[in-house]
């Protein structure tokens, strides 16, 4: 019954279309370092500022893993490099030695690992799952296609569904091709599907839906001489390869790299895109509509990801079906009323903060104080509802969904 109430409320959030979309990306500071931006899309008094210890990073090396709320670059500071990362739950950054994932890489959000592509040689391309605490690769396998000198960027999409890794590339034909790798078997293997267009056309900033399950991308068309014809939001038939056109965003000549991602709550496919005037907007493709609307891209900001947090939460991770780490704080009672109480086994004293968020990822409740084995909220003044409550003790954030009556 629980579960059919969930499935009601997410398909009711999804069609009012009023659901934040949280995103989360880097931009160089009036000091010189690099700052970590947090927004929502649209709204320009949202904008929260993070300064980091970067000076600097690798153009195309961002990704976002939302089982862990970890936004990630290839950074750079004045003594080294490495793998940096950001929670946009605690607000906690680090930097470790690790910086070997490409930027031909996509997380898997119901588990967290991550898979990426790399150009080993000509006619060669790797299939690898990155440990990112670790710092290590798996050869998943690997595609010989003759003719193929290099990958295409920002090709890539992952349906976490069903485990399966899509990406376009070309070989020595004269098309474009749809690869479907299913990375969670034990035998590697893949399907390679000649795509069908209309004219000839790049396809890039690929991004998979896992509500609807649709996989889309941007195309950028020309006529027969190959003059630029325009550039069309278009869904891949991952069965057939038929590409078909969505939409044409007609006032856009360009687009800023890695800039593209999906809100997997709202359907919204977003890219930056560079109008006539060589100014960067912030574009809010409507995949149920199929209209757009565009706003503003915060100051220089780059490197641009959708936080699906609270998505990944709801469907993947707090449904029972994954492994989790062992439990740490109890909250009960659940279902509540009127009042929750927060308990660590051990006891163990420290300051915390609580946040009790909606399934649309509003934040309704905020609490922060001094741990000492157990406390006490309020919740007389909170709708009865379905939400997210997230704990954050130092770098550790731990989630729990819970029922208001």
């Amino acid at each position: 019954m629980i579960k059919t109430i969930l499935s009601t409320i997410f398909l009711l959030i999804v069609l009012s279309g009023n659901a934040q979309i949280s995103l989360v990306g880097a931009a160089t500071s009036q000091g010189g370092g690099i700052d970590i931006l947090k927004w929502e899309a649209l709204d320009p008094e949202s904008v929260e500022t993070y300064p980091s210890m970067l000076t600097g990073y690798y153009l195309g090396s961002s990704a976002f893993d939302s089982y862990n709320s970890n936004y990630y670059l290839t950074g750079l500071t004045q003594l080294t490099e490495g793998l940096f990362s950001f929670n946009t739950q605690s607000n906690q950054q680090s930097l470790s030695p690790f910086s070997n994932f490409t930027n031909i890489s996509e997380f898997d959000m119901s588990t967290g690992k991550l898979y990426d592509l790399r150009m080993d040689s000509t006619d060669y391309f790797s299939v690898n799952e990155f440990d990112i605490d670790e710092g290590t690769d798996s050869l998943l396998g690997v595609i010989y296609e003759p003719g193929a000198i290099g990958l295409i960027v920002d090709a890539i999409g992952f349906n976490a569904n069903e485990g399966i890794l899509y990406y376009v590339g070309f070989n020595d034909g004269p098309g474009l091709y749809l690869y479907a790798i299913p990375v969670r078997d034990d035998s590697f293997s893949y399907t390679r599907t000649e795509l069908i267009m209309d004219s000839p056309g790049n396809l890039s900033s690929l991004n998979y839906d896992n509500v609807n399950n649709k996989l889309y991308a941007l195309n950028s068309t020309f006529d027969s001489l190959w003059n630029f014809d325009g550039n069309f939001v278009v869904e891949i038939d991952y069965v057939t390869g038929e590409v078909i056109t969505r939409a044409e965003l007609t006032e856009f000549i360009g687009f800023v790299a890695s800039s593209s991602s999906f809100d997997q709550n709202t359907g919204s496919y977003l890219l930056v895109g560079i109008d006539t005037n060589y100014m960067g907007s912030m574009i809010v493709f409507d995949t149920y509509t199929d209209t757009y609307i565009t706003g503003f891209v915060p100051g220089n900001v780059s490197e641009i990801a959708c936080d699906n947090t609270f998505f990944a939460l709801n469907n993947y991770i707090l449904t029972g079906t994954q492994e989790r780490p062992e439990v740490e704080f109890t909250v009960y009672p659940n279902p509540a009323s009127d009042r929750i109480y927060i308990s660590h086994p051990l006891g163990i004293p420290g300051n915390y903060t609580a946040r009790l968020i909606s399934m649309d990822g509003k934040l309704a409740l905020e609490k922060n104080g001094y741990f000492n084995g157990r406390t006490e909220i309020d919740l007389e003044r909170t709708p009865p509802g379905v939400y997210i409550m997230q704990i954050i003790s130092g770098e550790k954030v731990e989630t729990r969904k819970l029922i208001v009556q």
